[in-house]
């Protein structure tokens, strides 16, 4: 395989690493506007202890390609792009690191990083269900 090795200085993935910059937060973000929606359409099965059952294996896979589905290719290759990664040779390229997003590129609402998937507790959208 030829490849470079590159350490990336702590603090800096959130830039310099493709799916942190392009790929994760999207992801989730609609994956996660998916399970809130179903949470709050109610009339789900309670465990024995009152909470509500976790959403079918099947629901889940539906909702993971869906999610997927809504990364566009193109969001990918500017990620690359941005962290210098697949830029050209010519150096035409290089001034995109510094470059805003544009107005036109898909970019979800903002996304609070309060939870960070640990499962420690009920969600807000849990609590409203209840």
């Amino acid at each position: 395989m030829n490849g470079d090795l590159v350490i990336i200085p702590g603090g800096m993935t959130s830039q310099l690493q493709v799916l942190d910059v392009v790929v994760n937060k999207p992801f989730k973000y609609h994956l996660r506007k998916r399970y809130t929606e179903w949470l709050l359409a109610g009339n789900h099965a309670l465990t024995p202890s009152g909470k509500i059952q976790k959403p079918a294996v099947r629901r889940l896979c539906e909702w993971i390609l869906q999610a997927w589905a809504d990364v566009s290719p193109e969001s990918i290759v500017n990620g690359f792009k941005k962290c210098c990664i697949s830029n050209a040779m010519d150096v035409s390229e290089d001034d995109v690191l510094w470059e805003e997003a544009e107005p036109g590129d898909a970019q979800p609402e903002k996304v609070s990083d309060e939870s960070d998937d640990s499962g420690s507790g009920p969600s807000d959208a849990e609590d409203a269900a209840q």
